[in-house]
């Protein structure tokens, strides 16, 4: 009976759980051991939905949910994250105090003595080691109070995370594979639109650049949206930025007009050291019904709006879709990333 049950057993699911500015993304993960992974149902939630919210999609998503822990693989983005491209000595990988020191210099920031710090391949993504030649790498920081917030939500919903990691690196890792497979010939610039700020990343033949924070993002735009529908208050342009006019498309260029000030000379700099010319842009974190605002930065910077042919990509990472179901929209591309090869067969 007992080998029975093995082969009988009600086979486990899990959750996608992805945070960021603007909200949650949650994705059902039918069967965790069928390969590829079966993604059956997905849903944007506001930064206003609370925990309630939350939980009452996963009762939706999860009728027969056993007692007990639900698995989740999850991406945040703490507002202090860090992601920089430094040269490494890696010879110094060994001393505990050298990577918290260098991020600290590196981002100017107070000494992170509660942080989880390492040095990725910036190509590869994988983790550098003492007998890794000295070289650019990317260092990644995340203060583990933020870290410690996120878990205890997470308890509170009854999930244990299976993986819980900074969205971004899995972005990068997935749009650099996503280039590779379909030869893309040009650098591309990322743009990770929060909410007071802009995170911008290069991803070249040479690995992931990290140029400076902009410091504008989607209040920005919000307040631009004021001035011209001369708005009553900063709600009022915010809904008519989710529901847009043709009117509003039409001052779609000025709504980005403050990103656009500080993107186009980072553009040009890394042109110019670099050689490599940027071909595509590519924007991670808006919501859905924002995507237009992200196609008018795009056109406001002169540069082709990267846009993955998910169909193509999600089978590629190990992934796939009910028969006949829609492709998601493109605000997916980073929370799918966190999952990416976790359907992959074995070989």
């Amino acid at each position: 009976m007992a080998v029975l049950s093995m082969f009988t057993r009600k086979q486990r699911g899990g959750v996608l759980f992805n945070q960021n500015d603007h909200g949650v993304q949650l994705a059902r993960l039918a069967h965790l051991e069928v390969k590829p992974l079966m993604v059956d149902m997905f849903t944007e939630l506001p930064p206003k939905a609370d925990d309630d919210a939350i939980a009452d999609w996963l009762r939706t998503a999860f009728p027969n949910r056993a007692p007990g822990y639900l698995t989740g693989f999850c991406g945040i983005h703490p507002i202090e994250r860090v992601l920089q491209r430094e040269t490494i000595n890696t010879r110094r990988l060994a001393e505990p105090d050298f990577l918290p020191m260098l991020l600290a210099e590196s981002a100017k920031i107070p000494p992170v003595k509660d942080w989880h710090v390492t040095a990725l391949h910036p190509i590869e993504g994988e983790e550098f080691s003492t007998t890794t030649t000295a070289r650019p790498g990317l260092l990644v920081g995340l203060p583990l109070s933020g870290v410690r917030e996120i878990q205890q939500r997470l308890r509170k919903l009854n999930i244990r995370p299976g993986r819980l990691e900074i969205g971004s690196v899995p972005l990068l890792g997935g749009l650099t594979r996503y280039l590779r497979d379909t030869a893309y010939p040009h650098a591309v610039v990322v743009c990770e639109i929060g909410l007071g700020q802009t995170r911008v990343y290069f991803i070249a033949k040479d690995g992931v650049h990290t140029p400076a924070t902009l410091p504008h993002g989607l209040i920005s735009i919000m307040e631009a949206a004021m001035k011209e529908l001369t708005a009553p208050g900063i709600g009022v342009a915010r809904d008519a930025l989710f529901a847009p006019t043709d009117e509003l498309r039409t001052h779609s260029r000025r709504l980005v007009r403050m990103l656009t000030r500080h993107l186009r000379p980072a553009i040009d700099y890394f042109e110019m050291q670099t050689g490599q010319p940027i071909g595509a842009l590519f924007c991670a974190h808006l919501p859905s019904p924002l995507a237009w605002l992200e196609e008018a930065l795009c056109a406001a910077v002169d540069l082709e709006f990267l846009v993955p042919d998910l169909a193509q990509w999600l089978p590629s990472i190990g992934l796939q879709l009910p028969a006949g179901a829609p492709v998601p929209a493109r605000a997916w591309f980073q929370p799918l990333s966190v999952i990416g090869q976790l359907g992959a067969v074995s070989k």
